[in-house]
């Protein structure tokens, strides 16, 4: 008797001592990944090539020439610039954006929501401090201390290109906003810019800062969605609401 328990508590610490392999090997294997920059990648995110399990397939992000990026849903790539897990927000600049003495022009129009790969969605946190600049082309100069003059870097001696402006607005611009005879090129959403005196350096360097984007929708998907549940997101604390039986709500 005293024999077979001893082989049954061997084949117990046998067992136990199988499972801490396993537990540690998957440990190993979901360590986080690294990116130029970008340390600590870690769930929702992942790197391409990352083992399979490893992070949300729906928020993959790609590492090249040693900076990591996000693949847009239309085919856009997007520098990653920063990731916070604590308030759920990544960074993306616009990789058209470059330093120096004239504006570089940007590749894409990133817009209030923004899906990559054409799962997950991201929506910009939106807290009043995000604001419109406006591109424009104008016949002649403007004496305004509102309207910054630009130095495009692919400029030409079109005369219609010879005057270059941008205005930077709140939330959104209208054609009337803009004062004098001039052709919009395209607008902006900027963050941690405010109307006032600015210099094309400003506009650059907030440019080249980017735009934080949400990834509560992971968490919207993760806790609510998966159990049937609605969810709505709060973007001010950085929590979700779940909606539960009697339309009631709690937060996360």
């Amino acid at each position: 008797m005293m024999f077979r328990e001893a082989k049954l508590v061997a084949l117990a610490l046998f067992h136990t001592f199988l499972l801490a392999i396993c537990a540690a090997n998957g440990n190993q294997t979901c360590r986080p990944s690294s990116c130029g920059e970008i340390q600590n990648i870690s769930n929702p995110f992942r790197l391409k090539g990352d083992p399979s399990g490893c992070g949300d397939p729906d928020y993959e992000l790609v590492c090249e020439n040693n900076r990591t990026m996000v693949n847009g849903g239309e085919g856009e790539k997007y520098y990653v610039a920063d990731i916070n897990y604590d308030h759920y927000t990544i960074r993306v600049v616009d990789p058209g954006v470059e330093k120096g003495n004239c504006l570089s022009t940007l590749l894409y129009f990133l817009t209030r929501e923004f899906s990559i790969n054409d799962y997950g969605t991201y929506y910009l946190e939106w807290k009043g401090m995000t604001s419109t600049a406006v591109l424009m082309n104008c016949d002649q100069p403007i004496s305004d201390g509102s309207y910054i003059p630009i130095t495009p870097c692919n400029a030409t001696s079109s005369s219609s290109q010879a005057y270059v402006y941008a205005l930077v607005g709140g939330e959104s611009m209208e054609v009337g906003d803009i004062k004098y005879s001039c052709t919009i090129s395209r607008s902006i959403i900027t963050q941690f810019l405010k109307p006032g005196n600015l210099s094309m350096s400003d506009l650059q360097e907030v440019l080249l800062l980017g735009l934080d984007l949400s990834f509560l929708s992971f968490r919207c998907k993760s806790e609510c969605e998966v159990k049937g549940l609605d969810c709505k997101r709060n973007y001010s604390n950085y929590t979700v609401q779940i909606y539960i039986t009697r339309g009631l709500l709690y937060p996360k």
